[in-house]
């Protein structure tokens, strides 16, 4: 792993839908994820702030000529996205559930799998909860598709890079995001908190040779 300092960087005044279609922008094609017209996407644990995720997919794919997605949100209780299910009516396709089950509760093959801060360090049963969710997620990924994971601090990211590989994926970048969020608080070791504040990109093992793996600080 390369040296992941925690130097300091300018707060982001861009929306997180902004700041999204900047990071779809500069990590899809960097890395060879090249997404086909209408494409099918998958938001892992998507919250209610899969809104401004949806809204930064579909931006970025119109500004490429690519259709509208094919966009379902998964998160393991209904309640967890309801508000965003009320916004994103007839648009988002939602799904309750618990990920490790994920090729019982999706069908087909996502060209984009998107984790936003998964959390690995609630419970010693983390990176293995993740492990399972990250093998399941590698049986409905296109082998041409990718996974764009962000993670709020390195206690996160790291074990999310190993789950990551463990699971059967290839890490082609994982660092310090160009367009991290705000700091909205800091860890017991004084690390900032930032939304998007870390970035790893990833494609199963089996899909080619590719681009080696790069890590930034």
């Amino acid at each position: 792993m390369g040296n992941m300092n925690d130097g300091a960087q300018p707060e982001s005044k861009e929306s997180p839908d902004q700041r999204w279609v900047m990071m779809l922008k500069e990590y899809l094609p960097k890395y060879g994820i090249t997404l086909p017209e209408n494409p099918h996407v998958l938001n892992i644990g998507c919250g209610n702030s899969v809104k401004w995720n949806y809204l930064a997919v579909t931006f970025y794919l119109a500004s490429q000529g690519l259709g509208m997605p094919h966009y379902v949100g998964l998160d393991i209780q209904e309640d967890a996205f309801a508000d965003a299910k009320k916004a994103l009516d007839g648009l988002v396709h939602f799904v309750s559930g618990d990920a490790r089950q994920l090729t019982d509760l999706v069908t087909g093959k996502y060209q984009l799998v998107v984790v936003e801060h998964p959390n690995l360090t609630t419970s010693r049963q983390g990176p293995k909860t993740w492990r399972k969710i990250f093998e399941e997620t590698a049986e409905v990924l296109d082998d041409h598709g990718g996974v764009i994971l962000t993670s709020f601090w390195l206690n996160d990211h790291l074990p999310a890079q190993v789950a990551l590989e463990r699971a059967g994926f290839r890490i082609l970048f994982s660092g310090r995001n160009k367009y991290s969020g705000k700091e909205f608080d800091r860890a017991s070791n004084g690390e900032a908190l930032e939304f998007d504040k870390y970035v790893i990109i990833a494609k199963k093992a089996t899909a080619g040779v590719g681009r080696e793996k790069e890590t930034h600080g």
